[in-house]
């Protein structure tokens, strides 16, 4: 088995199938950067929202306006990115904005 260079540690275990697997345990600086590197994302979509400069849509192509549905949908894999729009989804009242 090749051996892997990171900072941190790995776990092993072995699945029904007796197969091995690693999984990359992160340290605690890692996951300390990652908690803050999350609250930053929360602050900056938070204050698009509130001063209405960005517009966020699920797959669906529904508006979501509050900080909740955009994090709702961030979790559950939802939030259309500007990469995958195909159609354009404009209301009147956004274009009136």
């Amino acid at each position: 088995m090749p051996h892997l260079h990171s900072e941190g540690k790995t776990k092993k275990y072995v699945t029904r199938n007796k197969k091995y697997h690693i999984e990359l345990v992160p340290t605690p600086a890692e996951q300390e950067a990652t908690y803050y590197a999350a609250l930053e994302l929360v602050k900056l979509i938070d204050e698009n929202l509130k001063r209405k400069v960005r517009h966020y849509r699920n797959n669906a192509g529904e508006l979501l306006t509050t900080l909740d549905e955009v994090i709702c949908a961030i979790l559950n894999d939802d939030l259309l990115l500007t990469t995958e729009k195909t159609e354009a989804y404009w209301m009147p009242q956004e274009l009136a904005a």
